[in-house]
Parts: C-alpha cells; structure tokens; sequence
C-alpha cells in the first residue's frame, strides 16, 4: 500500500466546509494556518457550509425540478425536508443545477492569486461534491433514491466535466459518501453484503467513472455532522476498510484517486482510544500513489491524547498515514472551534511518525 509522497511528513486535509463570510476569507484561514502542508485546498464551501446538502436541494427546488414532499426542520438528518419530483415531470440530469461548477468559478481566481502569492505551485483547488447515491437518498429517501439515482448520477458527471474543462489538473474533486459510510456503518457485521446489495464501493467507483479521462479525484467517507451530531458510529474501523476497499477494486483506469479520506471521530464523539477499534486498517488496501487521510482530529481531547490516539492508528496501518484531518468539514463548528482544529492537524501532522 503505497503512497505517492514516501516518507514525506503528513499533510493536512481539510475536508470542505468552513465557516466564513467569503470564499477568500476561508481559503486564506486555511492557508494561515497550515498552507505548507495542504495539498489541496478547499473552497470552504461558504454558501452551503453549515447545511452542507440542504442548500443545494433548495436551489433545485427553486429550478423547479423538485418540490417539498414532507418539510423538515434540519434539526438532525431524520428531520429533513423530502422531496419529490413535481406530478408528471420526469427527471433528467441535464434539468438539474447543481452548483459546483458555479463554486468553482467563483473560486479559481482566488485559488490562482493565492497559490501564487504562497509559493505553493503544486497545489491543487478542492471542489467537494456528495455522490449521487447521497445526494439522492438525502433528498428522497430511500425509494427516490432508487428510482432517480440515475438523473442525479448524470447530472454530477455533467458539472465534473464542466469543471474539468474550466480548472483542468488545478482541481481535485472530492466525492463524498456519507449515505454510502452511513449504511455500512449502522448494518456491521452484515455490511459488505449491503455493499453488494445497493452497489456503494461501484457506485462510487461508476461516478468517477463518468469524470472526464485524467480527472483527479479524491474520496471522502463520512458519518454525516448536521448540528456536529453523526448520524451513525462506527463499532471499530470495519465499515469504513470493507468500504475503502470496495472503492479501491472497482475503481476506473484513466482516473487518478489521490487520496482516501475516512472518518475515526463522529460528530461530538472522538475518535477510540481502544487498538482494538482500529485493529482491521491492516486490510487496508488503497492503490500506489493514493494517500490515506485519517480523520480523528476533534476539539475535547487534549494534544498529547490524539497524538497517543494517533499511533495507535498507525501502528494498526503499518506505516504513518498520509494525512491527517478532521471526521468532516469545519463549517458545523464556531469559527473559534475552527481555528483549535486546525493548529491541532497541523501539530498532529508535524509530530515525529511512529515508524521513523
């Protein structure tokens, strides 16, 4: 199990969202705070970043392409709003807006003016997008989802290929798979069989299928963290190994997966402090030249706990992870919380490895 970057020390990865006013605001705390170390930077997702999806199926709903089937409060997933598709429409990717390429737009001179400003020529702009199975089971549950999976399927390849048009190997896209880690997680020990029963590692692997040839792409496993609340837990590392591997064997020629980004912490919960939890990352098998990115970094324990939380992990690994990182974005979090995850990764990524 290889890594593109060898004995580098670890990078830090900030998984999207980020709690700003302005896109340049939030580029510029995170490049403040660890620019040396990011390899890709993300937008900070400030339009969407403390309902994450919500936003999105707004816009749709104002599109017209969905409407309001049972209104929810967002006061934790189970609470969300429904949607349906209007009475005798049909759905079709090439009807829906989904925002990204818009994000991206906005973003990509902000992105260039910075990486020169930093010195930092390698890189790369991160463009977060949940996956076609998310965004449909969060929209319509789980019979929308089987029934239009397809049109949302389509209608995030058609804004990847816009995006790649306009960024070319500058941007790294992001799928995110929280309906994906959810179902693993709340199905463990019969999991991989609900990988194979609703597709997700080939679904997964299908979508980045559908970028264009040489896109770069990056995969973000998630417990979900409306309200900085998981809407699943994770017994021990299992799930998320059987899912990552899913990912990793059916994965696409022509496409690049950069890294693998998989969640130890849920929510207001941190990460295990038991081996034991994290004793099946031996089976972890991510391809040459893909970073593993763990994702413990949490706000209640203290320094000297997480790097101790740390080499557990990576003595379950074999090897020092590639990156370390958040469970998920920081846009749930008071910019104040913010700012303590982020000099945490940084200190965790800068500690000496545990194999050197």
């Amino acid at each position: 199990m290889g890594s593109s970057h060898g004995m580098d020390a670890r990078a830090v990865h900030f998984v999207g969202s980020f709690p700003a006013e302005s896109t340049s605001i939030a580029m510029r705390a995170m490049l403040d705070r660890a620019g040396p170390r990011l390899r890709t930077l993300p937008t900070g997702e400030t339009r969407r970043y403390e309902f994450y999806i919500q936003p999105i199926l707004a816009d749709l709903v104002s599109q017209g392409v969905l409407e309001v089937k049972r209104l929810g409060g967002w006061r934790s997933s189970r609470d969300r709003t429904i949607h349906r598709v209007p009475r005798g429409a049909e759905l079709t990717g090439a009807m829906m807006d989904l925002g990204y390429l818009r994000e991206t737009e906005e973003a990509l001179p902000i992105f260039e003016r910075l990486r020169r400003e930093r010195e930092l020529p390698d890189l790369a702009l991160q463009i977060g997008m949940p996956t076609d199975f998310t965004l449909s089971f969060i929209a319509m549950g789980v019979s929308g989802a089987r029934t239009y999976r397809k049109a949302f399927a389509e209608a995030t390849a058609h804004e990847m290929t816009a995006i790649r048009d306009v960024a070319g190997d500058d941007v790294v896209l992001q799928l995110e798979a929280t309906a994906e880690l959810i179902l693993m997680a709340k199905t463990q020990p019969f999991h991989r069989l609900v990988d194979a029963a609703f597709g997700l590692g080939k679904g997964i692997a299908t979508l980045a299928s559908s970028a264009p040839a040489g896109t770069r792409v990056g995969v973000h496993l998630c417990l979900g963290s409306l309200r900085n609340k998981a809407r699943a837990t994770l017994r021990d590392a299992r799930p998320l190994v059987d899912l990552a591997n899913s990912i990793v064997r059916q994965w696409p020629p022509g496409r690049t997966l950069e890294y693998l980004h998989g969640p130890f912490a849920a929510g207001d919960m941190p990460p295990s402090t038991n081996a034991d939890f994290y004793a099946p990352l031996e089976e972890l098998a991510l391809g040459e030249g893909t970073d593993f990115y763990a994702g413990l970094v949490h706000d209640s324990p203290t320094e000297a706990q997480q790097l101790q939380t740390l080499r557990l992990l990576e003595e379950a690994l074999g090897r020092s992870v590639d990156g370390v990182a958040s469970a998920c974005g920081l846009g749930r979090r008071p910019r104040p919380v913010a700012d303590v995850l982020m000099a945490r990764a940084d200190a965790l990524a800068a500690a000496v490895s545990s194999d050197e």
